[in-house]
């Protein structure tokens, strides 16, 4: 009985660096615009979540895609050998 093979795992250190980084500063963004000025939260804060959504769910989404490719690959038998 044959082994499956197992895809090599992808850091994606440097994307998810600036996933966190943007995140963090959009709700930063957000807590200080509640706390200086009620006139501008109307705007920001829904902007600064839109952003947040997007960016976690574009992230999420290409390391989905970027597995699924790495496993057929490795189906394929075009992976890493042993």
């Amino acid at each position: 009985m044959t082994e499956a093979a197992i895809p090599p795992k992808s850091t994606r250190s440097f994307s998810r660096a600036l996933v966190v980084g943007n995140c963090l500063a959009a709700w930063c963004a957000v807590f200080l615009c509640i706390y200086a000025s009620e006139v501008s939260a109307g705007i920001v804060v829904p902007a600064a979540l839109t952003l947040v959504a997007w960016l976690v769910g574009g992230y999420m989404g290409i390391g989905a895609l970027d597995f699924r490719t790495a496993t057929a690959s490795v189906q394929r038998g075009g992976g890493t050998d042993k």
